[in-house]
């Protein structure tokens, strides 16, 4: 009985992380209408990549993966396929940076509002979290960009 206790918890301790970690999900205030933006880490515990291809979110008309670029002199968004996470690591979406849009808003996003949003991964599968709606500052003032 023992053997077989400790074969099921050796087992256990084997088996792989199947999900990817998701922390401080949050989304820019924005009014019905407008496009706001959805900022998160991920934190892939996988021995091996991991891809985010996909998000979904029923309060936005569109849901699109997008990266912030530089090019010459001009700074500007534009969607991506797809965002790959390298095992062990942690990738920051973040303002200016890589972002989810949420595009033709179906309602008002107010401060301390949680909305629920889908992430689909290649690995991971489906992963359904909580966004809370924040102001976004920058440089200490309240940041409301018009994308």
């Amino acid at each position: 009985m023992l053997k077989t206790i400790l074969a099921i918890v050796f087992i256990f301790l084997l088996q792989e992380k199947t999900l990817v970690e998701i922390n401080n999900p949050w989304v820019r205030v924005a009014a019905k209408g407008m496009n706001s933006a959805l900022y998160f880490e991920v934190e892939n515990n996988l021995t091996k990549p991991d891809t985010l291809y996909n998000a979904k979110c029923d309060l936005a008309e569109i849901v699109e993966i997008h990266e912030t670029f530089t090019q010459g002199d001009r700074m500007g968004m534009r969607r991506i396929e797809f965002v790959e996470i390298e095992p062990g690591t942690k990738f920051q979406f973040r303002p200016r940076a890589h972002h989810i849009m949420l595009i033709g808003l179906k309602e008002e996003l107010e401060e301390g509002k949680e909305i629920p949003v889908f992430l689909y991964f290649k690995e991971s599968g489906e992963v359904k979290l909580r966004a809370v709606v924040r102001k976004m500052m920058w440089k200490g003032v309240v940041y409301t960009p018009f994308h």
